[in-house]
């Protein structure tokens, strides 16, 4: 089956969700870990906002709500995309990754891109190791591109939510 190509950000609660979504859809995705939604990863989605789409999938419980209408209050022009949870693969919870390929779909259509999907590799793992201080050279980055702490894996996802080239980051 060929994944669908989705232009934009797609903004989940876990990982889980990413897990399930990935297995039918090519896109960025940006876990806000639960209700765990702080100002600094809304100001980062904020920045991410001036350069593509940010589409909100969260579950359709009192969780998924209250992180929708924070992000939605303080970020114009991101996409609310709502599961109904009526097509779901189980019945005890109204989560994403329980719905149905075909609601999600349906959901994302208007999102969807004929454009191959594509990340960049920035081979953090070379930059930050051919420093003399790696940590230090990760802290630069971070504090450069205003980014949320985390592993090179996760620095590189932002990276590409932000659309930094490769070239602007070795610079």
């Amino acid at each position: 089956m060929n994944k669908m190509n989705i232009d934009g950000l797609i903004v989940v609660e876990g990982k889980e969700d990413v897990s399930y979504l990935s297995s039918f859809i090519k896109a960025l995705f940006f876990t806000t870990n639960g209700l765990d939604i702080s100002e600094e990863k809304i100001e980062f989605l904020k920045r991410v906002s001036e350069k593509q789409k940010i589409i909100i999938l969260t579950d359709s419980d009192k969780a998924g709500e209250i992180i929708r209408n924070k992000i939605k209050s303080q970020i114009n022009g991101v996409f609310d995309t709502k599961i109904s949870g009526f097509a779901r693969k189980n019945y005890k919870k109204n989560g994403v990754a329980e719905s149905s390929k075909e609601e999600i779909i349906s959901l994302l259509k208007p999102f969807e891109t004929s454009q191959p999907f594509s990340k960049v590799d920035y081979d953090l793992v070379n930059l930050i190791s051919l420093d003399k201080k790696p940590e230090e050279k990760r802290k630069e980055i971070i504090i450069k591109y205003r980014l949320i702490y985390g592993d090179n894996k996760s620095l590189e996802n932002q990276l590409n939510m932000l659309k930094i080239s490769k070239e602007e980051l070795w610079k």
